[in-house]
């Protein structure tokens, strides 16, 4: 059964924060180069490109005020970090790829601790936590399945030092997610800026 779209009190919600123009200038020329090369994908539009730290699904509009709760006492411990987007890697494995990215060097503790500190807030308000470890990474494209592994190996070990820009982490934002036929449209609901008295 396919999962029914949300209803006009339901919304499709995640917490992310964004990435500024330069870098996502630098992914686009990324995923052009990578078109060039024969890599086939669903492309994220360059627009849409964040750094995911949890997808929440669907939620009852009535709920959103209290996420935004959540992460806003989440930013306050967490002080302003500096993450650089460096190198492409695929999930699950080169043999078997479905998702395409670039990853992310720097404060890496920072980035583990602030979204720790999402999921715990998130949790004790009713969200479930998410089962697989995190992972933080910019999606620059999905795979059907089967999708050829040769090239895209190839690839991932040509930009292995390749650095795409350097960027801080100083706001979470709450977004809503709508699927549209030219894509997913995301609007921000609510944003919380982490403590720069730290």
């Amino acid at each position: 059964m396919k999962p029914q779209p949300p209803g006009p009190s339901v919304l499709r919600a995640f917490v992310a924060a964004e990435i500024p123009e330069g870098v996502l200038k630098a992914l686009a020329q990324v995923q052009a180069e990578l078109k060039a090369r024969g890599v086939r994908a669903r492309w994220t539009r360059p627009a849409n490109l964040h750094l995911t730290l949890k997808f929440l699904g669907n939620v009852p509009a009535d709920r959103v005020a209290a996420a935004a709760a959540a992460l806003g006492s989440v930013a306050a411990g967490h002080a302003p970090f500096t993450l650089t987007a460096t190198g492409i890697g695929v999930f699950p494995n080169p043999n078997r790829p479905r998702v395409i990215w670039a990853g992310l060097a720097g404060a890496a503790g920072e980035l583990a601790r602030l979204q720790g500190g999402v999921e715990c807030a998130l949790e004790a308000i009713g969200f479930a936590r998410e089962a697989r470890p995190f992972h933080g990474h910019l999606t620059l494209g999905r795979f059907a399945a089967g999708a050829g592994s040769g090239r895209i190996a190839a690839a991932v070990a040509d930009y292995a030092a390749e650095r795409f820009g350097s960027f801080e982490v100083a706001e979470m934002v709450l977004f809503r997610s709508d699927l549209k036929p030219e894509g997913a449209v995301y609007t921000a609901l609510a944003r919380a800026r982490l403590n720069e008295s730290f």
